[in-house]
């Protein structure tokens, strides 16, 4: 069973502030009406407008969550989250941000929490519509930017990867983590691109650890084919999607930094910090509530 981790601060904080001019542009929190998430099922953006659709079988609205199935979308038909179309290739800095659990093992050996890309096809690159290869051809991701939740089956192993091969010759960036992954617990994470028009800087947190510090994409933003935007699903399509459970997914439009990430997780997943986000000394004391304002079950 699914469980809810209750984040304490890890110090008392005086003052968060936004990074630059972080705005929040896109928010799904899926707590639409607890039941069968069926094929076709919208989960709303309540930020950016930017309705996202279950595709496949087997998925469930918790009431705050959307809990996904794992196993086989290729020749079976395990539901993932799909998202609208260009939601990357538009910015040149984001940072995507979320609170997900991985609830067993049962969706493969390379399932994902984010990958966001164009898939090999018939005779070109592009989008896959539903479960399966709608888009004919082969089954390579080419251009993508992935967050797994498992490397080779090991879910105490993880990978952010950036492909540029749409069209070829882009090349792979690959930053590879370790940490222990408990089955039904919700962690946060936090992955950070920052463009300065020839390259990219990639910062990843979890649980407030930060795992990957600036690491380096000769790429940017804009290079991405962004026809499919999933959750919980590779664009690689021959890899299972992920048995895990969605409790809320951002897009913000600058990168985070620590404080952030720890304010933020500090809030949890049900509160948005405000902008400004500015916590002052007179205001610790309704903060220390938040820290503790987490879901239970």
């Amino acid at each position: 069973m699914k469980t809810h981790r209750h984040f304490l601060p890890l110090a008392l904080l005086a003052s968060t502030v936004l990074p630059g001019s972080s705005a929040l542009i896109h928010r799904w929190s899926f707590n639409e009406a607890a039941g069968s998430a069926a094929d076709g099922s919208a989960f709303v953006d309540s930020v950016g407008g930017a309705t996202g659709f279950v595709r496949g079988d087997g998925a469930n609205f918790t009431g705050t969550g959307l809990d996904l199935p794992g196993g086989d979308s290729f020749n079976g038909r395990a539901a993932y989250g799909d998202l609208p179309n260009n939601l990357l290739s538009v910015h040149s800095t984001v940072t995507l941000e979320g609170w997900v659990s991985v609830d067993s093992s049962g969706g493969g050996g390379w399932t994902r929490i984010f990958d966001i890309g164009s898939t090999q096809g018939d005779p070109a690159a592009g989008e896959i519509t539903g479960p399966g290869n709608t888009n004919g051809g082969g089954t390579d991701g080419r251009d993508y930017l992935m967050l797994s939740a498992s490397r080779g089956g090991n879910y105490n192993q993880q990978r952010i990867e950036w492909r540029n091969e749409d069209p070829g010759g882009g090349g792979v960036t690959t930053l590879d983590s370790n940490l222990n992954t408990t089955f039904g617990e919700i962690f946060h994470f936090a992955v950070s691109v920052e463009g300065d028009g020839t390259q990219s800087i990639i910062n990843y947190w979890r649980n407030g650890e930060h795992v990957t510090v600036d690491g380096v994409a000769p790429r940017t933003l804009g290079d991405i084919n962004d026809v499919n935007t999933w959750l919980g699903r590779s664009t690689w399509i021959n890899d299972g999607t992920l048995d895990g459970t969605f409790e809320e997914f951002r897009i913000w439009d600058n990168a985070a930094d620590q404080s952030f990430v720890d304010a933020s997780i500090a809030l949890g997943a049900d509160s948005v910090i405000p902008e400004p986000a500015v916590f002052s000394l007179l205001g610790l004391t309704g903060f220390a509530f938040l820290l503790r304002r987490r879901r239970s079950q």
